[in-house]
């Protein structure tokens, strides 16, 4: 649950009233189940509001398609044009963006991804600022020393996924042992970009990803001024797995790990410029970390990985409350896809498309945190 800018005691809550009312149903589905279902009828009979896909071929974007489930949807979302898409909170789709604009850093020898982060920041780590309403997380210099990089881009830090409570934040086991999904881990990667770049966060990420690859309705937060009021009068509001209408998180800062809206047009513009870098991609393939070694899965620096027939499939999956979300690709044909949807029961369309653009991958839609 992708919920980072919520402060702790009612990040408790709302997991436990969304597991109260099904959310634990949800999460046990076998999405394989899915696979090779018509769209539009599996769309209407998993009560999908909406959804909004963007294959791609050869690297190379296709024609959006919109599916709507038949539920009441706002005017805007109504009449949505390929000129102006509807926009759903992305959630842990964040992440390979950020990785994106790490791992470029990385080329230009900013970052070392074997450098611990003490390296990066001299003082520690501090969370209080990083967003609102969250606990006060902190690591010492001595703690940073023992992390490298690489260990925040690939899950492997042995960070939680988020604190749950105020003052130290401590690992669950020493960085490289294993995997362990940690949206901490990408909010505290934020922290190191920001301080070798010397820029704001957003800024950066304005300057060096959403610009240069024309990702135009893409915002890590949205803003009250009028610059912003487009955008937001086109985010889709969510539904829950019973289809009961969830207002979008309100992130008052940004968030690496989660606070990502966009349109799937833009981000599709986001894999294929990943696609198109056979230098970014061997980066990510590099010492990849087992997770699900039955289902050939493994993590790399920024994305999943499953070992397909034809090739390594790098996948990310998205899950706010009220959205859901899916990106998948083959780094070898460059055919992939991504989906983004208002509804908790989103992923069961991402299997769908996923069996019939990578038939290939099959191991990712068993995967027990699919949810």
């Amino acid at each position: 649950m992708d919920t980072a800018s919520l402060d702790p005691r009612r990040r408790h809550l709302l997991l436990a009233g969304f597991a109260a009312l099904g959310g634990s149903a949800c999460a046990s589905r076998d999405l394989r189940s899915f696979r090779g279902m018509d769209l539009e009828p599996l769309a209407a009979q998993q009560g999908i509001c909406l959804a909004h896909i963007v294959t791609l071929k050869g690297g190379q974007p296709q024609a959006p398609r919109l599916l709507r489930g038949g539920c009441a949807m706002p005017e805007h979302a109504r009449s949505s044009t390929d000129s102006l898409p509807p926009l759903f909170q992305a959630a842990s789709l964040t992440k390979p963006l950020v990785a994106y604009l790490a791992l470029q850093l990385v080329r230009e020898g900013r970052f070392d991804l074997d450098a611990p982060l003490s390296r990066y920041l001299l003082q520690g780590y501090s969370r209080k600022a990083s967003t609102a309403g969250s606990a006060e997380a902190e690591l010492p210099p001595a703690a940073l020393a023992r992390i490298p990089l690489r260990c925040l881009l690939n899950h492997s830090s042995g960070l939680p996924n988020w604190a749950s409570s105020w003052g130290t934040l401590h690992q669950d086991f020493e960085a490289g042992q294993r995997w362990q999904y940690s949206g901490e881990g990408y909010v505290l990667l934020q922290a190191v970009l920001s301080a070798v770049s010397g820029q704001d966060f957003e800024a950066l990420m304005q300057a060096r990803v959403f610009g240069p690859l024309g990702m135009r309705d893409s915002r890590l937060r949205l803003g009250q001024g009028p610059a912003d009021a487009e955008l937001r009068f086109r985010l889709v509001p969510g539904h829950g797995w019973l289809g009961d209408t969830v207002a979008p998180i309100e992130f008052k800062r940004a968030n690496a790990a989660a606070s990502l809206i966009t349109s799937a047009p833009d981000y599709a513009r986001l894999m294929a410029a990943w696609l198109r870098e056979p230098a970014l991609l061997a980066l990510l393939l590099e010492r990849t970390v087992p997770v699900s070694p039955g289902l050939n899965l493994s993590w790399g620096q920024g994305w999943g990985l499953e070992q397909a027939e034809g090739g390594p499939c790098l996948w990310q999956w998205g899950n706010n409350p009220g959205y859901r979300a899916f990106a998948m690709a083959s780094a070898h044909s460059g055919d992939g896809f991504v989906m983004l949807s208002n509804s908790e029961r989103g992923l069961a369309l991402a299997a769908a498309v996923g069996s019939e653009v990578l038939p290939q991958a099959r191991g990712v839609w068993g995967f027990e945190k699919l949810d």
